[in-house]
């Protein structure tokens, strides 16, 4: 910590007479906004740190030497705080409704770029602030500890108040800061600042980020619409006769398989678009007593086809789902129901020879990536169910 002692002030900045309304303004430093500034301000960033003095660079405490001095603490880290903001591209201002000696040895250790000093009245203050450096108010963070200081928040980009703040000034402060004046809350304040900055960066790469994957979709969904409506239809054929001769479809998949597999049950058993009787379906992926006493007594890999051994009867259908193409659980439940009699349905990526090599009809999604053939699977299953439904119900009325 440094302290200032207000008997033996360092030089000041150049100010006008203090009788001027804009007294303690440095004219040089308050010149006009950047073209970087003003770019900014289309985008409503923060480009100003404007700070209270007394109880936020300092504790609001004063200390008296031996012959009556004055003095006041600032943390150096506060300070190497603000550098690291000035050296990120923010104009530091000191807006206080105190003046005399210690502003001016506190405003010249910290080499603000404008300070408004005697201004209680701190919403005009900022405003002022904002002409002067030829910014929106609403680019301006400011840091204030007091009832006055509050009264600003609501017109500033962002208000902030120190932990130890007045009630109001935490009530009506945007952020809290989690530390009091003058032990650490402009660094706290400072800290805040750059990660806003590093999460618009984040925003901003995350926007080009998803166009991308929406492109990459919608090359899918093109290529899903070239390649994919023949087997497709060859699948709602089969289940189209299954459903009609009273058999029954069974489901299973690993991870968001499993999760398409109870979905695509559930869009039987209860109702796709039109109100209609169910129709058998299960899901062998949801009874947790049967997975587990499988998976510990046997393997995992017999999950599913110690179940489809058990249910399937010849005629009903029997669908895996697996992204890879390789699930063994999944390849052993086609496997079964192949002995059993059922029609076996695979639905996996483009590169799922495997899986299509123990089916009966595959659909092979027209894409590698997983996300992209999950995306291509609810395509398909949503239309599958959407013209099964209408055949049956078409010809049951």
């Amino acid at each position: 910590m440094i302290e200032l002692r207000k008997s033996t002030p360092p030089a000041a900045p150049d100010r006008e007479p203090a009788s001027s309304p804009r007294a303690s303004v440095r004219p040089l430093a308050c010149l006009g906004a950047t073209r970087a500034e003003h770019d900014a301000r289309a985008t409503g960033a923060l480009r100003v740190l404007a700070l209270d003095v007394d109880g936020v660079l300092t504790d609001g405490r004063v200390a008296l030497g031996p012959g009556g001095e004055e003095s006041k603490g600032i943390l150096f880290r506060d300070l190497d705080a603000i550098t690291v903001a000035r050296s990120k591209g923010f104009r530091i201002a000191l807006v206080t409704g105190e003046d005399g000696p210690m502003v001016d040895a506190i405003a010249s250790r910290v080499g603000p770029d404008c300070v408004l000093r005697g201004r209680k009245d701190k919403h005009a203050a900022l405003h002022e602030l904002a002409d002067r450096l030829g910014v929106s108010i609403s680019e301006i963070c400011f840091v204030g500890d007091a009832d006055r200081d509050a009264a600003a928040f609501g017109c500033v980009g962002l208000g902030l108040a120190p932990a130890d703040g007045s009630p109001r000034a935490r009530a009506d402060a945007h952020h809290v800061l989690p530390v009091k004046g003058g032990e650490g809350a402009v660094a706290a304040a400072v800290s805040l600042l750059l990660r806003r900055i590093d999460d618009e960066h984040h925003a901003r790469s995350f926007e080009v980020s998803l166009r991308r994957i929406a492109e990459d979709s919608l090359d899918a969904h093109r290529r899903f619409i070239e390649e994919s409506p023949l087997v497709l239809g060859e699948v709602a054929s089969a289940f189209v006769r299954a459903i009609r001769a009273g058999k029954k479809v069974l489901f299973c998949g690993n991870g968001g398989s499993a999760a398409d597999a109870q979905h695509v049950a559930g869009e039987l058993m209860g109702r796709f678009l039109i109100e209609r009787e169910p129709w058998p379906a299960i899901a062998l992926t949801t009874d947790t007593s049967i997975l587990t006493a499988v998976g510990n007594d046997w393997a995992f890999e017999d999950v599913f086809a110690r179940q489809v051994r058990a249910l399937a009867r010849p005629g009903d259908i029997v669908v895996g789902i697996t992204t890879s193409g390789k699930s063994p659980n999944v390849l052993r439940a086609l496997d079964d129901a192949k002995a059993k009699g059922a029609v076996r349905v695979g639905f996996t990526g483009m590169r799922g020879s495997v899986l299509a090599e123990h089916t009966d009809l595959c659909f092979r999604a027209p894409a590698v990536d997983t996300p992209r053939i999950q995306e291509l699977h609810i395509l398909a299953w949503h239309s599958i169910c959407e013209v099964v439904e209408a055949a049956l119900v078409r010809t049951t009325v």
